[in-house]
């Protein structure tokens, strides 16, 4: 591949970034201070002179043969090697990330504070393996390689709505995968707490959309596959290092709406995901079980014929119905709430009904039947809280032409 023909997206006294076919990468014009989760030249460096990205596979069910001629190299360094080859960068100075994204939908951010910038490169899909910190994990680690945790090791009381199936070693088809550029010198000290400030800022743009996590029922904090290079220029003589990037420093809220800001949009070109489309019941509770085929199913044993196929005809519409969906997501906020111990199991469930109920009275645009919808869902207090909504939305539906 050749450098000259590649894109360039933009370009700084420190970087040019460019982008050519399945790579995306920052050729570093001095040396920087750069930390990395990349598994051949990561951790901390000083001594790397570019850091790149690449898509190495499709999302779903890509097996391919990672490295054309094996007999070059050997071990994890095989697949660090083809890939530098094949973008034409020096394998013994790049730190290369993996990814199952476009790189045609990789985002640039950047905000500025005085002479303080920091910039973003990022790519990022979700719906393959997105997790939530402390998730039941479906792999660990030996000296010969990671294994599948047997379903007796496990932690049973979480149910896995699915797991990744491939090695951790591999990439995920959703992975989170960012490039952050600080225009100043930092402490390595600085860059780690950066890492952390980069990390809550990836987790906050998923909890705002109410991502669900794939392994359990809870809301996502990131993917199993997530990957980081953080980079800062050395220091010049007579320059100084900054020593700060929390909360309350400029340094921290930058990257914080860098990262924030790139990693929602990512999620939208690679996703097709935005805020306005998790505006529906089952963006809501599809994680306790409230999704198309359980509304459907619930609608066939609620409703007469005529009314259950009509219902599915007009189910899109139904579920991203605002004031349906508003209710939804408090009934989601409150098994959250009932599940970190806030709420207390029989406040929890009265709450649930109330919700339940206001869902129905959405569905059926039909608020003064708010006593009525809450008497009929009352009648079985015991079932789980994605059927309840199932059937919230079938009565309401059944009277909405009442």
């Amino acid at each position: 591949m050749s450098c000259e023909s590649a894109m360039l997206l933009s370009e700084t006294e420190h970087y040019r970034l460019l982008r050519q076919g399945r790579f995306l990468w920052a050729a570093l014009k001095r040396p920087h201070r750069v930390l990395s989760t990349c598994k051949v030249n990561g951790g901390l460096r000083e001594d790397l002179t570019h850091v790149a990205n690449h898509q190495s596979c499709e999302g779903i069910a890509h097996h391919r043969q990672s490295v054309r001629n094996p007999s070059a190299w050997s071990g994890r360094d095989a697949f660090h090697m083809q890939a530098c080859v094949d973008a034409g960068l020096p394998p013994q100075t790049t730190a290369l990330m993996s990814t199952a994204a476009n790189m045609q939908c990789a985002v640039l951010s950047q905000a500025a504070q005085e002479e303080l910038v920091v910039s973003v490169a990022a790519t990022a899909g979700v719906l393959g393996n997105a997790t939530r910190a402390g998730d039941p994990a479906a792999w660990h680690e030996y000296p010969e390689g990671s294994r599948p945790i047997q379903p007796a090791d496990a932690d049973s009381r979480v149910p896995v709505k699915s797991v990744l199936m491939a090695p951790p070693d591999e990439v995920g088809s959703g992975t989170i995968v960012l490039l952050v550029f600080i225009n100043q010198p930092c402490t390595a000290a600085c860059l780690m707490r950066a890492v952390t400030m980069v990390t809550e800022a990836k987790s906050a743009a998923l909890l705002d959309l109410r991502m669900p996590s794939l392994q359990s029922a809870g809301l996502a904090t990131g993917t199993g596959t997530d990957q980081l290079v953080i980079a800062a220029p050395l220091p010049a003589p007579g320059d100084w290092e900054r020593n700060w990037a929390g909360g309350h420093n400029s340094l921290g809220e930058l990257l914080g709406r860098t990262v924030h800001a790139a990693v929602s949009r990512c999620i939208l070109l690679q996703n097709g995901v935005c805020a306005e489309l998790r505006r529906s019941v089952c963006g809501a509770l599809g994680r306790h079980g409230c999704d198309e085929a359980a509304l459907m199913a619930q609608a066939e044993a609620e409703l007469e014929q005529a009314e259950a196929a009509l219902f599915a005809h007009n189910l899109m519409a139904l579920i991203h119905d605002p004031q349906a969906a508003a209710a939804a997501y408090a009934m989601a906020e409150i098994i959250d709430l009932a599940r970190a111990g806030v709420l207390h199991a029989e406040v929890a469930r009265e709450a649930m009904i109330n919700q339940a109920a206001l869902l129905a009275a959405a569905v059926a645009v039909a608020p003064e039947q708010f006593p009525a919808l809450r008497e009929a869902l009352q009648s079985q207090p015991d079932l789980a809280p994605g059927v309840l909504a199932a059937r919230a939305v079938a009565l309401g539906f059944a009277r909405k032409w009442d």
